[in-house]
């Protein structure tokens, strides 16, 4: 559809009918789902299905001329729309698809994609490629069709997803990268569409697990997983934990002692 002669015309249809219902001022709406990447100067973004280019202005008085803004989008009539309406010097465009971004690892400081990613097949990779191509650091804001949990059984869900089953789509929180920081989850648009924020991170997040545990059991996270044994009796497990308190010290540390002058 939106490679099709008319698509420009087809798609700003579907923008003025979706602000129209739910009763939102376009600008007003775009100005505020681009704050999350909190914007500074000389910063270089990156736009992800930039649709019509409606986001490029904001985003290119944010970071100034000493800042980049980089469109892209898979159609070729919407890229072209897009440069047509937006010639800032600081703006650059390519026709590519998002599951594999034409960008070097870490080049943004920012990248954003609202509207589309339901519908680009490999979901988990395309959330991958937005982080891949944003710095350590840096803020991973995107959004899509995707009602509300808690309005799921209700006639409100129901005619939602009968206008458009894409709402239907639930946030892809489980898809998101193991280094994901500071994620966040909200809902816009009548709680019709979700933003999913995070800074991009790297491995999982930091966690000591050798911080010892005070009481009865003690041990550590690491002792408790990967130091389990085969089961025991309830009679022995009883026998433990009474000894354990009748030498003022953990089950943990009476197992230990045990084990280590048994072998």
């Amino acid at each position: 559809m939106y490679n099709s002669a008319n698509s420009v015309e087809i798609y700003r249809n579907f923008l003025d009918w979706l602000f129209q219902t739910f009763n939102v001022q376009e600008q007003e709406f775009r100005v505020e789902i681009l704050s999350h990447l909190k914007l500074s100067a000389g910063m270089k973004v990156l736009i992800t299905g930039c649709g019509l280019g409606e986001d490029i202005p904001i985003v290119s008085k944010a970071v100034g001329l000493g800042g980049e803004v980089h469109a892209q989008d898979i159609s070729k009539a919407m890229v072209l729309e897009s440069a047509k309406n937006n010639t800032q010097p600081n703006t650059l465009f390519t026709i590519s698809n998002a599951n594999c971004l034409p960008y070097a690892s870490g080049y943004f400081d920012a990248v954003f994609h609202f509207g589309g990613i339901n519908l680009f097949g490999d979901t988990k990779k395309a959330i991958a490629e937005l982080d891949r191509v944003c710095k350590k650091g840096g803020k991973v804001v995107f959004g899509d069709e995707g009602v509300a949990a808690h309005l799921r059984k209700t006639q409100y869900f129901d005619v939602a997803v009968c206008n458009n089953k894409l709402w239907a789509a639930e946030p892809p929180m489980d898809l998101l990268p193991h280094g994901a920081l500071d994620v966040q989850l909200t809902y816009i648009l009548g709680n019709c569409f979700y933003v999913i924020g995070f800074t991009s991170g790297e491995g999982f997040p930091y966690m000591n697990i050798d911080i010892p545990h005070k009481g009865t059991r003690g041990g550590t996270a690491r002792t408790r997983y990967f130091g389990q044994l085969e089961g025991v009796s309830a009679e022995t497990k009883a026998k433990v934990y009474a000894k354990a308190r009748e030498l003022n010290i953990s089950a943990h540390q009476v197992l230990e002692d045990i084990l280590r002058s048994a072998l």
